[in-house]
């Protein structure tokens, strides 16, 4: 029951984000090997693709199982044949059994994910957030991955060999494919409404359950009117930075003239102005000069004829008779 009544809340909380026209209501549900918290955080915080998939990647358990397996598989659901959200849809009818049992096992669940428009958008995001080898297969590539992780590499190596149809040796372009997927540390695995229900929810637990695999990412790509609305948004964002740069461009333009014609005013007002050869300040400093060198010279004059005594006598006169 409990099951039951969180993945409707997750239905009813994707479907208000479409019907109030947010643009960033793409769920996420993200499960991590060797985490098994009492509860899934639910986080109702915008975030977008490539900084999910940076906290998800980046860490020390995805590192040490890229060299050994996969750091992360992300399943995204495509758009129903109306344009809508998938994996609502799918969520709601019952499709996803294994998932909903799986769902309280996850480590977090995003509600408004901006940026999941395409599984290529989510590739560019994950080689950005990781620097890891990103791979898009379908889901019989995705089982042949694990199939190949869990093998040895002597079973892995029959395995490759014993890939011949009627006869004929597998062409250059499948081998380089496989050899892509080989490399792989992450997979992106899209799936639509055509594929097998049980079969995409049977590859979600696989994962979920599989030790080679270090983090798991369940979402679903935006709809056609979501796409839309932020499209016409960024639209809308670029003009109205483009108008206040022009604004703010014709602003300095009517200040430069605003400055040019005051200095022309100036120059105009050239009415009762005459040039002199000496303003009243510097005759007041030659004329200050004068005086000091005036006083100077009075000081050392009067200075110089001050006369010391030149007759010495061994017995002064008595007091009052010095004349």
């Amino acid at each position: 029951f409990f099951l039951d009544l969180t993945m409707k809340y997750l239905l009813s909380v994707a479907t208000a984000a479409l019907s109030i026209g947010l643009t960033t209501a793409a769920p996420a549900i993200v499960w991590k090997a060797g985490s098994s918290p009492a509860s899934p955080s639910h986080i109702s915080e915008q975030i977008d693709t490539l900084s999910l998939l940076d906290a998800t990647l980046n860490n020390d358990d995805s590192a040490a199982a890229s060299s050994t397996g996969l750091s992360a598989v992300i399943f995204l659901v495509g758009r129903d044949a109306d344009g809508s959200e998938g994996l609502v849809s799918m969520a709601s009818s019952g499709k996803l059994p294994g998932v909903q049992e799986k769902h309280a096992h996850a480590d977090s669940i995003h509600y408004h994910v901006d940026g999941v428009e395409s599984s290529r958008t989510v590739a560019k995001d994950a080689r950005l957030s990781g620097g890891m080898n990103v791979v898009e297969v379908a889901l019989d590539e995705f089982h042949r991955k694990l199939a190949s992780l869990a093998q040895s590499e002597q079973e892995e190596e029959s395995v490759e060999d014993a890939a011949v149809e009627g006869g004929k040796k597998v062409n250059k372009v499948e081998q380089k494919r496989r050899r892509a997927i080989s490399e792989a540390d992450v997979l992106i695995v899209s799936v639509t409404d055509k594929d097998n229900a049980a079969a995409i929810d049977s590859s979600i637990v696989k994962a979920i359950d599989s030790k080679v695999v270090q983090n798991v990412i369940l979402s679903s790509i935006r709809s056609t009117d979501e796409v839309k609305r932020s499209r016409r948004m960024a639209v809308v964002d670029k003009m109205n930075k483009s108008a206040r740069s022009a604004s703010a461009g014709r602003r300095r333009r009517l200040d430069e003239d605003n400055e040019n014609n005051n200095d022309d005013g100036n120059q105009q007002q050239e009415e009762g102005v005459y040039y002199v050869n000496m303003t009243p300040n510097i005759l007041a400093g030659i004329l200050f000069f004068f005086m000091f060198v005036m006083v100077t010279h009075l000081g050392l004059s009067c200075m110089n004829m001050i006369e010391g005594q030149d007759v010495y006598v061994k017995k002064l006169p008595a007091i009052g008779r010095e004349v």
